[in-house]
């Protein structure tokens, strides 16, 4: 059986790694000079930055994608987050479970519910699901400043998003009870995509950088390059989006109601601030959760577990604020200042190493956690990456659970105790 893997993104080569240890003939065709998309490392003046990621999976070595490197034997270190959590909030840092001070009795009563609720499954369903997440927050628990500030915050980080479906948030917090808190990776996200790059290789795989895909023939089952060549498979997996995959195959071949699902998708959109500080460590391997911050929704220490992603004597931190405006510049200006607010000794302590902006055709998410459409209409033809992220999978996880799925389709496992 012969299987072709558009994009060497995380997605990709995970698919990539189980059909070739299933024994399928293996081609992964990658536009970009290097793999990894946008999960994998970025040198920059010494520094170990990275092309998208945060060197760090939301749910550690506890979560799905973990899960998934196991079963394939991938050499790779992830450890989880301690604590799992920080919060930045009136200009202070605390413990994640300090905040539990900044609700009534009431409130707090009301909040344990929930969580017991989501626990054990009891999560929005129908019209109530499709609503407001941080409204349905707030009607099952107060109006509460504190608390609204910490979802708007998670999920900025999380997701970059400010709001999502209640449905969503309900089973991205259920997540979070059942697999636990991030955890970063050791030496970033290359440790992983390229040991899965290995994995594909060492087991007879092929991975051809430089091959732009420009049209998906379905009936004759083959894939054509922008530099005239062409692949023949049985299975065609695509990590490049729907939409783009979509337009490959020619939209005359989709019907109109699909297209208008394909065509209301929408992408989450971002901006990246890579700092380095002169010194040791500041906060160590966990998440710091912005609240009080006009952008700026959380920042980790990527170099705290990975010491080699930094120069010598510096520590690297990365901060990240979902997109609220189209003016990218402004938006720019108003993360800077919360950097200041966040480091007010920065102009001594350090610098603003890179700034990287996601949008457009280079999206953090091809499209935004909260949606989701299951069944790729055209026949072996999977899609999978962040275009696919099955429901409360929060970035890689969810990608990791949308690879899933793509293998049970394709009859190479059962994973359904891990769908949320």
């Amino acid at each position: 059986m012969r299987a072709v893997v558009i994009g060497s993104g995380i997605g990709g080569l995970l698919a990539s790694s189980f059909l070739v240890k299933n024994g399928y003939e293996v081609t992964v065709l990658e536009k970009a000079p290097y793999v990894g998309g946008r999960f994998t490392n970025l040198n920059y003046k010494g520094f170990g930055l990275s092309t998208g990621a945060f060197h760090m999976l939301p749910h550690g070595e506890d979560g799905p994608l973990a899960h998934l490197l196991r079963l394939l034997g991938a050499d790779v270190t992830i450890v989880n987050s301690n604590p799992k959590g920080r919060i930045f909030y009136k200009s202070k840092t605390f413990h994640y479970r300090d905040g539990w001070r900044y609700l009534g009795l009431k409130e707090k009563a009301k909040a344990m519910k929930l969580l017991a609720d989501i626990k054990r499954n009891r999560l929005p369903t129908e019209e109530e699901a499709e609503m407001s997440g941080r409204e349905w927050i707030r009607e099952r628990i107060g109006d509460n400043e504190f608390v609204d500030l910490f979802i708007k915050s998670f999920l900025g980080w999380a997701d970059s998003v400010l709001d999502v479906p209640a449905g969503e948030l309900a089973r991205e917090i259920k997540a979070a009870l059942k697999w636990g808190g991030p955890g970063l990776v050791k030496g970033g996200c290359r440790a992983i995509t390229g040991e899965l790059a290995r994995i594909t290789e060492a087991n007879g795989g092929k991975i051809l950088t430089k091959k732009r895909v420009v049209e998906i023939d379905p009936e004759a089952k083959r894939v054509f390059t922008s530099d005239g060549e062409e692949f023949a498979y049985d299975v065609l997996v695509s990590n490049i989006g729907i939409r783009e995959t979509v337009e490959l195959i020619g939209r005359e071949n989709f019907d109109r109601n699909y297209l208008k699902r394909v065509n209301a998708l929408k992408p989450s959109e971002g901006i990246k601030y890579n700092v380095v500080l002169k010194g040791g460590p500041r906060i160590g391997n966990t998440v710091v959760f912005t609240l009080d911050t006009e952008r700026i929704n959380g920042y980790n220490e990527p170099s705290s577990l990975s010491p080699e992603l930094a120069r010598e004597g510096y520590t690297l931190v990365m901060l990240h604020h979902a997109l609220q405006d189209r003016n990218v510049k402004a938006e720019q200006r108003k993360g800077i200042e919360d950097i200041y607010r966040i480091f007010p000794n920065l102009d001594e302590e350090g610098e603003i190493l890179l700034i990287q902006t996601y949008l457009n055709g280079n999206p953090v998410n091809r499209v935004a956690s909260g949606q989701v459409i299951e069944d790729f209409p055209v026949k072996d033809v999977y899609i999978v990456g962040d275009a696919y992220k099955l429901p409360g999978g929060i970035e890689v996880e969810g990608i990791a659970l949308g690879v899933m799925r793509t293998l049970e389709r394709l009859g190479l496992g059962n994973f359904s105790e891990w769908y949320l």
